[in-house]
């Protein structure tokens, strides 16, 4: 036995190796291949998972990966900011005489909701924004005086004998604060709910531009100011 062993040392050296290293090493030898350059699914799934880590085609080129990264963030933000000016809230310039008192005639802005475009939970007494029937590509606002289903009258108040109208359904009846100087409904007849762009939630002054007024009601007026 110890004959043998000394004819064969390496033996004694297998004995001693554990059986996992035996099987590589046997398994190199037997193969005589070199080791596989290509990903493994761990390295795939890290750039699945990862996709600001650099391929290993940019990973060269450190210029060009950053403005590969450069690229997708602008478009990522460009996209983030056209869905939230779009389907969520918008702040608005306003100008015109139509609704004074309630928003001055230039300066205001509007903090406009997208909620409730297309007429989804409108009432009436809501300022709406909306675009005009008539005038393509220009928007206007106004207040809410008929929703379907409502009588309203289509004339100016105290002009004339006014008629009353029933308004369609899937339309509104929409006025201006200011009465004698707004082109509303009486014009061009009941809106289209489709046509409604947003909901005005409140309104902020150039000369207070954190303080937002959420009390966008009409005008009052007085029985003692009646002459």
């Amino acid at each position: 036995m110890l004959r043998s062993c000394l004819r064969r040392p390496y033996t004694i050296q297998h004995a001693i190796t554990p059986p996992t290293r035996i099987g590589l090493r046997v398994r190199n030898a037997s193969t005589n291949k070199p080791p596989s350059t290509e990903p493994t699914p761990r390295k795939l799934l890290r750039y699945t998972l990862k996709p600001w880590a650099a391929p290993p085609l940019l990973a060269r080129y450190p210029l060009a990966h950053q403005t590969v990264q450069f690229l997708i963030y602008g478009l990522a933000g460009c996209l983030a900011f056209h869905i939230f000016f779009e389907y969520f809230y918008v702040l608005e310039g306003a100008y015109g005489i139509s609704m004074l008192p309630t928003i001055a005639s230039s300066g205001d802005c509007l903090l406009i909701s997208k909620y409730y475009r297309r007429g989804r939970q409108l009432g009436v007494g809501d300022v709406v924004s909306y675009k005009h029937p008539i005038k393509a590509g220009e928007y206007a606002v106004k207040r809410i005086l008929g929703m379907p289903g409502d009588f309203v009258v289509a004339e100016t108040p105290g002009k004339g004998v006014g008629r009353m109208i029933q308004v369609p359904e899937g339309h509104c009846w929409v006025v201006g604060d200011n009465l004698t100087w707004s082109r509303d409904s009486r014009m061009f007849g009941p809106l289209p709910l489709a046509l409604v762009t947003g909901k005005v939630l409140a309104k902020c002054s150039p000369l207070w531009p954190t303080r937002l007024e959420h009390e966008l009601k009409p005008a009052v007026i007085e029985e003692g100011d009646v002459d």
